[in-house]
């Protein structure tokens, strides 16, 4: 003779309808500690005479909805209405007088990028185990 029973998933149907959420919300915390760390890292190796290059450097922010965030930084670093800070990144100028990393913004991304990533994910893990999983 047949048996039936019902199941309730009502809780697995929770989980599986606020797992994006919770994702994005991890995402965007990991992504925040990371463009914190951006701006940390690059403001060490940034080239320094009197420090307005390294003052300069500043997070935009987190944009974006979901999981499709986006991140970014700027430097900005204005002495007589000049912008030497896109003259030394991007030009690759300065000569003998820049002391420190010209592509202080790129370098810093490369040599993070992996440690980084990490926290992300660590971040989207917490989040959903915070939402019971």
């Amino acid at each position: 003779m047949a048996k039936s029973f019902e199941l309730d998933v009502s809780g697995l149907k929770r989980l599986m309808a606020s797992s994006p959420e919770a994702a994005a919300r991890g995402a965007k915390r990991g992504l925040h500690d990371a463009l914190d760390d951006w701006v940390r890292e690059a403001r060490n190796i940034a080239p320094i005479d009197k420090g307005t290059l390294r003052r300069g450097i500043t997070a935009e922010g987190v944009t974006g909805k979901g999981i499709n965030l986006k991140a970014e930084i700027n430097s900005t670093a204005i002495e007589r209405g000049f912008n030497y800070a896109y003259y030394i990144h991007e030009e690759d100028a300065g000569g003998k007088n820049v002391n420190g990393e010209k592509q202080y913004l790129d370098k810093s991304a490369q040599e993070n990028q992996t440690k980084w990533q990490r926290w992300i994910e660590e971040e989207i893990v917490a989040a959903l185990k915070n939402e019971g999983w």
